[in-house]
């Protein structure tokens, strides 16, 4: 939505038309007059709903994303993608170093790790 300069009293009076469901109830249970700006609705609007935004995740949640005993790679992988989409910005290296990492011991793991040492 662009940002226009208008009148507060039009925001005040167009912010509630956008509003639904629980957000539309929130609403009209203010007390008439307890909102003196815009400023102060916008305040109160987003401290109510705050808790309701989606969790953004970060490199931790996609390192700690592990297989589980008995879990198929492909089920591994499916959860595995799913926890990177949650990451804004992730880093390429990154997720296919902690995909090879979170799998469990197996022939896959080992050729995508690499040959093990021998001393």
């Amino acid at each position: 939505m662009t940002s226009l300069n208008l009148d507060e009293r039009f925001w005040c009076t167009y912010f509630p038309t956008t509003l639904d469901r629980n957000a539309r109830t929130w609403f009209k249970i203010l007390r008439p007059g307890s909102i003196y700006n815009f400023a102060q609705l916008k305040s109160l609007f987003l401290t109510n709903f705050m808790q309701l935004q989606k969790y953004k995740g970060d490199s931790h949640s996609i390192i700690g994303c592990k297989q589980k005993e008995g879990e198929s790679v492909r089920e591994y992988f499916t959860r595995f993608i799913n926890a990177t989409l949650d990451v804004p910005g992730h880093d390429e290296g990154l997720i296919s170093g902690a995909f090879t990492w979170g799998l469990l011991p197996s022939p896959l793991s080992q050729k995508l790790m690499g040959k093990k040492p021998h001393t």
